[in-house]
């Protein structure tokens, strides 16, 4: 076995080694991204039920009109300023 044949030998076992690395590295990867999205779906999955919670407790038709006309009372004098009457 002469040195050419040594250095490809080592260079297959090299590739070889790698790949199986990569393969290793990518597999890791893919479970953590998956725990990953699985805990963001939980996080959304609580927001949306803390939204609906909200959203349930202010539909009601006498407390959104009462909120509403709260809004509107104390909002008026943005939107009421002084009206100049052109002749």
């Amino acid at each position: 076995m002469d040195f050419s044949n040594v250095v490809a030998v080592i260079r297959d076992i090299s590739i070889i080694v790698l790949c199986l690395i990569l393969g290793i590295v990518a597999v890791v990867g893919f479970f953590k991204f998956t725990a990953l999205v699985d805990s963001c779906r939980r996080i959304v999955g609580g927001a949306e039920n803390i939204m609906s919670t909200i959203s349930g407790a202010l539909n009601s038709t006498a407390a959104s009109s009462g909120l509403l006309a709260g809004i509107a009372k104390a909002t008026s004098f943005l939107f009421n300023g002084t009206e100049k009457n052109k002749d």
